[in-house]
């Protein structure tokens, strides 16, 4: 669907619309806002309309409530009247403008693509100054998620009527309408991946999705992936221990995008390693790999030089990418267990992401990690009750095979780390527990510091995509201590969502600022019409476009 800016109104002519023999050639429909109070928004540029828009008002008993709609399909008025002006109305309840938030305005997007979408081919919705500039990107960006859909395994495809948007408000909004344009590309990407069943969708198949990306947009982005190999030799063995029990191998994809200058890349290989490669020349990567240094061990008295490379260190984003979670051994109940095809929700939103980032070319440099693992239950799969190495030297005792993705999530950060990045942020639909916590409308989020906390926090509110702080005190940590082991992989029933942050906490080195977004409850709608969702891209995004503007 195409959306533009526009300062007219659609054009009028005198076809006779009820002509029987042939189908109206008017598919234009005028899209008009009318709060609870009945007052019509954008009542400036309808002049020529104002006298049907009160009619239809009146005769209707038209309230203005949220999502109320009647049209009046270029009918209203005598014969002449309807020639001069024959296109169609719409009238569409806005509700209370002073509560107009994310939510509402979801809502008033999707009942406007839904009245129009089945017989129209293009609708004008007046706007005028009736939306200040963040929520008229979030109404944008909700119009275009309107028209999202994913039926390619179908037979019988339903093509919308409906193909071009135009909305009718300033000029002075066009950066805005371009970047929900480019965040939507994203989102529907991350959409279409997740909702890929299982068998399409797996390791490798993540891993060639970035690297199509990186052929699209050769001049920002390059991709690395690194196989079992590579990871054994890194000594990335939580990971494997997840993969281990498929025959569908594991991957990390490393996304590079540089979209302000060049910054250091020593974290991958130059280009994507076959399996068979010798375990010394890995071995000699790995200890080629830059360590990232600690608060205790930074200079106080930094050079110029050392200060412009921090600037140029990238955001890192890490996505949990089990493209099925049967739970392995520790296998889960039967019902709805098709839906954890969407347990690679967290990476499908960092690829959308840095899929967004190269349509807004936004100037800043960002890192996309995909951890890629199916969790399998085989003969080969991990047991309850084994003892593994993380990368950084640290023993995990895995008490439950279906606490999986805080596995991938601990050797990938180790792994990123090497970037020497400003921030590194996780996302992953990681417990069950976040879910009974906070349901489906906010994502939690965890943090190390305040800095980036207060950025997401700011991002969730300009963008709709809702977070909510939880805590990470030290003293959940206990919770995860092994007999055995240097700590175990669940915390037991209580704070599950807490103590699941706390272990992501321990792979992350003094001085470097951390967050961890559990999207458990976000990123898919479940049920009859499950459905990914597409967040937190638009979150990521917000992010980053913050970021980029106060580099």
């Amino acid at each position: 669907m195409n959306i533009k800016l526009s300062q007219h109104l659609p054009k009028t002519h005198t076809q006779k619309i009820l002509k029987k023999e042939a189908k109206s050639k008017d598919d234009a429909c005028l899209v008009v806002l009318v709060d609870d109070k009945k007052n019509i928004l954008a009542e400036s540029v309808l002049a020529e309309y104002t006298t049907r828009i009160e009619q239809l008002i009146e005769v209707s008993h038209f309230k203005g409530t949220t999502c109320e709609t009647v049209a009046d399909y270029a009918l209203a008025g005598d014969k002449k009247t309807t020639k001069q002006n024959p296109v169609q109305l719409l009238l569409v309840g806005v509700g209370n403008t002073d509560k107009f938030n994310n939510t509402v305005l979801q809502k008033i997007a999707n009942t406007i693509y839904s009245s129009t979408q089945k017989r129209v081919s293009s609708i004008t919705v007046a706007l005028g100054d009736a939306l200040e500039e963040n929520h008229f990107g979030q109404f944008a960006l909700n119009l275009l998620a309107a028209s999202y859909r994913f039926d390619k395994y179908k037979s019988e495809q339903a093509t919308p009527v409906l193909t071009d948007v135009y909305l009718l408000a300033d000029e002075s909004l066009q950066p805005a309408l371009a970047f929900a344009q480019s965040v939507f590309a994203g989102q529907s990407l991350t959409r279409d991946v997740a909702n890929e069943p299982g068998n399409i969708c797996f390791p490798a198949y993540m891993a060639e999705q970035a690297q199509e990306l990186a052929k699209t947009y050769p001049d920002l982005l390059t991709v690395k992936v690194l196989g079992e190999d590579e990871m054994s030799a890194l000594g990335m063995h939580c990971f494997l221990a997840v993969a281990q029990g498929s025959t569908k191998e594991g991957k990390l994809v490393l996304m590079e995008y540089r979209g302000k200058s060049e910054f250091s890349s020593n974290a991958g290989t130059t280009e994507q390693t076959t399996s068979n490669a010798k375990v010394s020349g890995l071995k000699a990567l790995a200890d080629k790999l830059p360590t990232k240094k600690s608060a205790k061990n930074a200079s106080k008295n930094s050079s110029d030089n050392a200060q412009a490379t921090n600037d140029n260190a990238p955001i890192v984003l890490v996505g949990k990418g089990v493209t099925f979670d049967s739970g392995g051994i520790s296998i889960k109940p039967g019902a709805a267990m098709d839906e954890m095809k969407f347990d690679m929700g967290g990476s499908a939103s960092v690829l959308g992401t840095i899929k967004a980032l190269c349509e807004a070319r936004l100037p800043i440099n960002v890192v996309g990690a995909l951890a890629c693992a199916e969790n399998m239950p085989s003969g080969d799969a991990t047991r309850p009750g084994d003892i593994v190495k993380a990368m950084n030297g640290k023993s995990v005792e895995i008490l439950n095979t279906d606490a999986e993705g805080r596995l991938v999530l601990a050797d990938t950060l180790c792994y990123v780390q090497r970037y020497q990045p400003k921030a590194i942020i996780d996302v992953a639909t990681l417990t069950g527990a976040c879910v009974v916590a906070l349901g489906h409308v906010r994502s939690a989020v965890f943090s190390n510091d305040e800095d980036v906390l207060f950025d997401l926090e700011n991002a969730s509110n300009l963008s709709g995509d809702l977070i909510w702080h939880m805590p990470l005190d030290d003293e959940y940590q206990a919770q995860l201590d092994s007999p055995i082991a240097d700590m175990q992989n669940i915390g037991g029933k209580g704070a599950g969502a807490v103590t699941a942050a706390c272990f992501l906490s321990r792979f992350i080195e003094e001085g470097q600022a951390w967050a961890h977004l559990d999207i458990a409850g976000t990123a898919w709608n479940s049920g009859k019409d499950k459905a990914a969702t597409g967040r937190p891209v638009p979150l990521f995004m917000q992010y980053l476009k913050n970021s980029a503007e106060m580099a």
